[in-house]
């Protein structure tokens, strides 16, 4: 069974409230350029409310400083990293999640399901075996006309090929090649 390290602050011992309000300096701490705010606000409140036409979010999306190459539909998306690349006329269903700091790019013409999450961090394994507090970033990339299913999950560090079908609930651990059918937890090729 793995053991979690003990937090450095005491804050177990801290209520509730004040537990709270520290997550919430910190966090403000991390949005020290105008640009971070502009941008989590933008991801976190105005694209989820899946109100807008396909080119107000490119706009959106431009304005919050994102590689964004054309029309996209994104709208229902949550976006967290402050790295994302996306191609030409990809669409994101509602309940879609970029979670993480690192980086993601997916190609033209990509379809990503309902509630698809893509994750960025991880944590690392101590030597003696607990997990250690500090997240580490991986970058995601997925391929042009790739379909992803609805609630697959896409892992730190994978690299998805052009042309891919991810079935719905599956689970990408490790890099896909070009074309095919995978599924299955962990994803495999199924066709």
């Amino acid at each position: 069974m793995a053991r979690f390290a003990p937090s450095e602050s005491s804050s177990a011992r801290e209520p509730t409230g004040a537990r709270f309000f520290g997550h919430l300096v910190a966090r403000l701490r991390r949005l020290r350029d105008p640009r971070g705010v502009l941008r989590a606000i933008l991801t976190r409140y105005v694209l989820p409310s899946n109100l807008f036409p396909e080119w107000l979010v490119f706009a959106t999306l431009k304005v919050a400083g994102y590689d964004v190459v054309g029309p996209c539909g994104l709208s229902g998306a949550r976006i967290q990293t402050p790295s994302l690349s996306i191609g030409q006329g990809t669409w994101a269903n509602w309940g879609v999640s970029i979670e993480g700091r690192g980086a993601v790019s997916i190609g033209e013409w990509a379809l990503i399901g309902p509630e698809v999450m893509i994750v960025t961090s991880t944590h690392e394994r101590a030597e003696d075996g607990r997990v250690r507090l500090v997240s580490t970033y991986l970058p995601v990339h997925i391929g042009s006309r790739c379909w992803i299913g609805a609630r697959a999950i896409i892992l730190p560090g994978v690299v998805i090929g052009e042309d891919v079908t991810v079935a719905a609930g599956a689970v990408v651990a490790s890099n896909i090649g070009p074309g095919g059918l995978y599924g299955g937890v962990p994803a495999r090729r199924i066709g």
